[in-house]
């Protein structure tokens, strides 16, 4: 679809440095060409994040408070209750925050406050508030930074005990509670909708709004997000995605069940990065990455993992190393996913804890294909008194997914006695040129009718991987 021209931009303060790019009706939403782009790029990308686990609750602004009571409703959303059902464990320092490190990367659509996969069924979250209820629809780019001193939280006196077959704990009306702040940057296309409006796949909603020529996108980016890796206007490639967040500000928070502060309880231990991305690893070889595992529990854990048990201290983190050596037999780069579990059980099992283990699921993304490859062209002259030259110039590249490595020839034979196109004025050239290389053969001419001058020489390119290479 053409770009028309756009009114000037009208900027807006989001009140965190971050700046709006709300501009008036036109294609693409009103946006710009280059923030246009970026839409479409994530929405290209936003499938690739529908198996990632999203419970967190978006907060830009730090309206909630860690330890406040949730109710999720029928519809999904969050509802935040009057009492506080969890207290702060530790204080945190801005000292403990790793920029660097991206814990979790996220793009999909949110809605008002709630992250939701690409996959999903938007009409259940419009379902309150009636037919004429306006609400949020973004679609939004996130990615925390690790924190290295994360909160941790203990019940609060609002929690009392549940007796009964369901035994636990209860807070109110509170499901959940507003778990750790999470640090990060956060890129978004927002649009207002009437729940009337919205009938379809999360993903399919959010595409045809930006497309519309009649809808107003507001554009936020807030931590200074930049997400590398979009795919152009017009592309299908898959692309691997970075995340990086230039200066850390409080987006969203963790959303716990109130049954990890009951007592006797085991929290499910947070692993990170999800996903967690392996990069680009080559058929045959391996591949290695640290997952990062946050106990939340007051007692001291086995982690099992691959046959193999890992003690986490209580309240404590480690790394671990996970290897993955892809294979197959794509022709170009394909992107492969799996997915693991580790297992979580107190070290001590005289322990009466509930549940008795914790089964954290793993998603790892890695593209792969062939190490490497050549594109091999056979060239001749044919013999002659003076043969055309000019016709050996040949400019050949890599095919899609694949870059120039090397520029070489293979069995060359010129009339200069055997010396392989290197005496008797001949001379081949091959060097690289553009995306691809340069070949050619230059040599003699004879006045003598009856003289055989010629040059055959085999072109080469050697090519190696890399996805998404034109």
């Amino acid at each position: 679809m053409a770009l028309v021209a756009c009114p000037a931009q009208r900027p807006s303060l989001d009140g965190r440095g971050g700046q709006g790019a709300g501009i008036g009706a036109g294609t693409c939403g009103g946006l710009d060409p280059s923030a246009c782009d970026r839409a479409r790029g994530m929405l290209s990308a936003a499938t690739a994040f529908s198996s990632v686990k999203h419970e967190y609750i978006l907060d830009p602004t730090s309206s909630f408070a860690p330890g406040r009571g949730l109710e999720r409703t029928e519809s999904g959303a969050w509802s935040a209750t009057t009492t506080a059902c969890a207290e702060p464990h530790a204080p945190k320092g801005a000292a403990s925050i790793d920029a660097a490190r991206i814990d979790f990367g996220f793009v999909g659509v949110a809605i008002d406050n709630v992250l939701v996969g690409a996959d999903a069924d938007l009409t259940p979250y419009f379902s309150a508030g009636g037919s004429a209820s306006v609400h949020k629809v973004r679609l939004v780019a996130v990615a925390f930074v690790r924190d290295n001193d994360p909160q941790f939280f203990d019940a609060s006196d609002e929690v009392s005990a549940v007796d009964g077959p369901a035994a636990g704990c209860a807070c109110g009306r509170a499901t959940h509670y507003v778990g750790a702040v999470k640090l990060g940057g956060l890129l978004s296309y927002e649009t207002e909708v009437r729940a009337v409006e919205v009938h379809a796949r999360a993903l399919d909603f959010v595409k045809a709004r930006i497309e519309a020529g009649d809808a107003r996108v507001t554009e936020t980016r807030v931590g200074g997000l930049e997400v590398e890796g979009l795919a152009g206007p017009g592309s299908d490639v898959a692309r691997p995605l970075s995340f990086k967040v230039t200066t850390p500000v409080p987006i969203a928070y963790a959303v716990y069940p109130i049954a990890d502060v009951c007592k006797f309880s085991l929290p499910a231990p947070e692993v990170t990065p999800a996903p967690l991305d392996f990069g680009e690893v080559p058929y045959g070889k391996e591949g290695a990455r640290l997952l990062h595992i946050v106990n939340r529990a007051p007692i001291d854990l086995f982690a099992s993992y691959r046959g193999n048990l890992i003690d986490v201290g209580a309240r404590a983190s480690l790394d671990l190393e996970v290897r993955w050596a892809p294979d197959g037999d794509a022709n170009g780069c394909e992107a492969q996913v799996r997915e693991e579990a580790i297992v979580f059980t107190p070290r001590d099992t005289r322990l009466a804890v509930t549940p008795r283990q914790q089964s954290v699921r793993v998603v790892e993304h890695v593209r792969t294909g062939r190490a490497a490859m050549a594109v091999r062209v056979h060239v001749d002259t044919g013999e002659a008194r003076a043969p055309d030259y000019r016709a050996t110039a040949r400019d050949l590249a890599c095919p899609p997914d694949f870059v120039a490595s090397g520029c070489r020839t293979e069995n060359a034979q010129c009339a200069d006695g055997g010396h392989a196109c290197t005496d008797g004025g001949y001379a081949l050239a091959a060097a690289p040129s553009g995306s691809g290389c340069r070949f050619s053969c230059s040599g003699p001419s004879s006045y003598l009718p009856l003289a055989s001058n010629y040059c055959r020489f085999d072109a080469v390119v050697d090519c190696r991987l890399r996805c998404g290479a034109k």
